[in-house]
């Protein structure tokens, strides 16, 4: 069962524990992340290679978590030429791995993603499938190596958990273990170091800015409003950022079945709350 990384989280004062295993830490931030009902927005994606060079992807992404408190989550490419027409589904599953479909308008087909290669790239950029989700506290092993931690990202210094996480299951993932460090004040994992077994670092998260945002009831929201994956091997980094979002106004629940996967095509009526 998995939740969207980068776009959102939730914040919500009686989910706010003391944590302080590393267990805990991650639990609370899976749990915050469940909300939103629902949400959009524009995500703008920068590739940037080692010599300066970009290119600019944009999509809409649609998500939904009044399916049992799960979440579902769509993504519909926009530009460049290359790209416009893709379409990606997440749909989360209860304890099992949840569902990922992709439609490729040039093979004018829609397939699932495998496990087997959930690592590779999502649309061109440095983030990976993997990437777009969040991992539960189950599914590593998580060690807390410094509380507290002090950590500067893009001119702002958190007061952080520094915990270390080793994926039981290393063959769905593309490091051998990472280190990330949890802002106290929101749970969120603002700088994230992936090493391979060498104990190489091969690729660095890291949150750019944090804005405290409504939603259409007035509820409070920190949004990632702007993240950066750089691969350390490549020289190359994607700068993720949220152009405009709307959260708990419905949409139609069409975004998240296989026929909007294949035509794009969702009716105007909204979902229920």
């Amino acid at each position: 069962m998995k939740k969207v990384f980068f776009v959102f989280s939730f914040l919500l004062a009686s989910l706010v524990l003391s944590a302080e295993t590393a267990n805990d830490v991650i639990k609370v931030f899976c749990d915050l992340d469940r909300v939103p009902d629902y949400n959009y927005s524009t995500l703008i994606l920068e590739n940037i290679d080692r010599n300066g060079k970009s290119e600019v992807i944009e999509l809409n992404q649609y998500g939904s978590g009044v399916d049992n408190g799960l979440k579902n989550v769509a993504f519909d490419f926009k530009n460049p030429a290359g790209v416009k027409g893709m379409r990606v589904l997440q749909l989360e599953k209860i304890k099992k791995a949840d569902d990922r479909w992709v439609y490729m308008p040039k093979l004018r087909q829609a397939r699932r993603i495998p496990m087997t290669e959930r690592t590779k790239s999502f649309g061109g950029t440095e983030f990976t499938y993997n990437d777009m989700t969040i991992r539960n506290e189950d599914e590593d092993t998580n060690e807390m190596l410094e509380n507290p931690s002090k950590i500067t990202v893009n001119g702002t210094e958190y007061t952080c958990w520094k915990i270390k996480s080793t994926p039981l299951k290393k063959s769905e993932v593309e490091y051998a273990y990472r280190i990330s460090w949890f802002d106290k004040k929101t749970y969120i994992p603002v700088h994230i170091e992936f090493y391979d077994s060498k104990d190489k670092m091969i690729k660095l998260y890291e949150c750019l800015k944090i804005d405290m945002v409504k939603g259409v009831t007035g509820i409070e929201y920190p949004l990632r409003r702007s993240n950066c994956i750089s691969n350390l091997v490549t020289g190359r980094k994607t700068v993720a950022t949220v152009k405009d979002f709307v959260f708990d106004e419905a949409i139609s629940d069409e975004y998240f079945t296989q026929h909007w996967l294949v035509t794009g095509k969702a009716p105007k009526v909204k979902g229920k709350k």
